[in-house]
């Protein structure tokens, strides 16, 4: 039976991937945030196919949660994936935007990165295997009006796998990416109806992907790209052709 860690799960994205793996006979460790009832009723959910437990962080707070990966630790023991899947996003322009705003981001989208990926790693590295997954975005690596410091984060997750990768791939570890462009969950709500139709308009697939499209990938990525690291898949429907 292998063990994965899903930061975010409770997201439209998140809860996705915990729902494949589950399908998949995957273990689930699932950290979340303040949604408890999502959490809960994903719990009963996916209960009936495999061993299911929560664990809510607040990645905001200034004492950390170590203690809590600790825990973590002590019921799995080791875990065969980690994914990152906890984010948040702003929209607003850079220089008007609060500075919780900005320390929210960071401490949601890239600080979990290290805490995290550093306590997980060492069973891997002791069990000589192990894949580690990452949500980034397009504006990882395109221009974000409006979005600059999220575009910040994400262009930090991309340098993060693609250097992680570069370091553990003798240690038999993969270390990949998913970047996609507009998905269909709530972190969308930041935009108007118009702004979201014309969003919508500009991509040629015409549509926006669906969370589970996103968990196709990562199966992917777990079970048949065994020869793939270091590498940040653009997922968009053609958006940054």
């Amino acid at each position: 039976m292998k063990n994965a860690i899903i930061t975010g799960a409770t997201g439209g994205i998140g809860s996705a991937i915990a729902r494949k793996l589950a399908e998949n006979g995957y273990q689930l460790a699932l950290i979340y945030g303040s949604n408890h009832e999502g959490a809960e009723t994903l719990s009963r959910e996916l209960s009936a196919l495999t061993r299911v437990k929560l664990y809510d962080m607040d990645f905001t707070s200034p004492d950390g949660y170590d203690g809590q990966l600790n825990d973590i630790m002590k019921d799995f023991g080791n875990f065969d994936v980690l994914i990152h899947g906890a984010g948040i996003s702003y929209r607003n322009l850079f220089h008007e935007m609060p500075e919780k705003q900005f320390e929210e981001l960071m401490n949601i989208n890239v600080k979990p990165l290290y805490y995290i990926s550093r306590k997980i790693i060492p069973s891997m590295i002791e069990n000589g295997k192990g894949s580690i997954l990452g949500i980034s975005s397009i504006w990882g690596s395109h221009p974000a009006s409006m979005e600059v410091a999220y575009a910040m984060s994400k262009g930090a997750m991309e340098q993060f796998t693609k250097s992680l990768a570069s370091e553990l791939s003798h240690m038999n570890i993969r270390v990949n990416a998913i970047a996609p462009g507009g998905v269909d969950t709530n972190l969308l709500s930041n935009l108007s109806f118009e702004e979201k139709r014309d969003f919508i308009e500009d991509i040629p697939f015409k549509r926006l992907a669906r969370p589970e499209e996103i968990a196709d990938l990562i199966l992917f990525l777990l079970e048949k790209g065994t020869y793939i690291t270091g590498q940040v898949l653009t997922m968009d429907g053609g958006f940054t052709l």
